[in-house]
């Protein structure tokens, strides 16, 4: 099963106010590129442990279903399964409703188990799943020490920009060392 992002988080987990107080930066002039270092920090730390952080919408892809009764998920906690379909050989796809899935809470990942499982027509590409994937809605839901790893980041990049006559290659050490716990949880990518 193939992981495609629909629709990005609608927050960031720290606030550009959070990260302009922890870098001690007043005014407005800087806003733009903290903005910006916030993204990207959230993007880096979610690479490196292969969780996704705040509430964003995916599409599940598959082309059968697994042999297994659950899907695992290991890009991202199941918030939500919002539906699916299920395409026929020609034709309008079945709509599968969302109560037509449950969500398997687990230690590592979460799976979803589809309570039916018409047969695709497609030889590609003839399920999808839509799920709402993350540690939750706000920033306050992410774990406090990803949240951290976010500001570290952003800091480190603000205060290196390319000026400094040596630069760390790779994450900064306190940031692998904060990311360490989250990434031994993560063992692969999302697989059926």
């Amino acid at each position: 099963m193939i992981p495609l992002l629909v629709d990005g988080p609608q927050l960031e987990p720290v606030s550009l106010v959070e990260a302009k107080g922890w870098l001690r930066v007043e005014g407005s002039d800087e806003d733009s590129l903290i903005q910006a270092l916030i993204i990207a920090a959230r993007l880096t730390v979610e690479s490196e442990i292969g969780l996704v952080l705040l509430a964003q919408n995916w599409r599940i892809i598959g082309d059968q279903w697994p042999p297994s009764e659950t899907l695992p998920v290991r890009i991202g906690r199941v918030i939500s399964v919002a539906g699916g379909r299920v395409f026929p050989a020609a034709g309008a796809p079945q709509l599968l409703a969302a109560a037509e899935f449950e969500i398997v809470k687990g230690q590592e990942h979460d799976s979803i188990r589809p309570l039916l499982r018409p047969a695709p027509g497609r030889r590609r590409g003839g399920i999808e799943i839509d799920v709402r994937l993350g540690f939750g809605e706000f920033a306050s839901q992410v774990p406090e020490p990803l949240r951290l790893a976010v500001r570290q980041l952003v800091a480190y990049w603000f205060e290196n920009r390319g000026d400094a006559a040596i630069v760390e290659r790779g994450l900064p050490g306190q940031v692998r060392t904060m990311l360490k716990p989250f990434r031994s949880l993560r063992r692969g990518g999302l697989s059926a």
